[in-house]
């Protein structure tokens, strides 16, 4: 993950979304998209997305 902060607003509390407060929803990741997804197969572009290691 990057330490590059979102548009959601201000972040002087850090719980503004689940990428500030560093909390991931998704199981799964995107390579080409680089983000988090709910499935194995990426919504946005249609290839598969690997599990996320703990």
């Amino acid at each position: 993950m990057t330490t590059e902060k979102c548009q959601c607003g201000e972040h002087e509390s850090q719980q503004n979304c689940a990428s500030c407060r560093s909390e991931e929803i998704f199981a799964y990741w995107c390579k080409s998209c680089n983000r988090s997804v709910p499935d194995k197969r990426c919504p946005y572009c249609g290839l598969k997305a690997q599990k996320k290691k703990v």
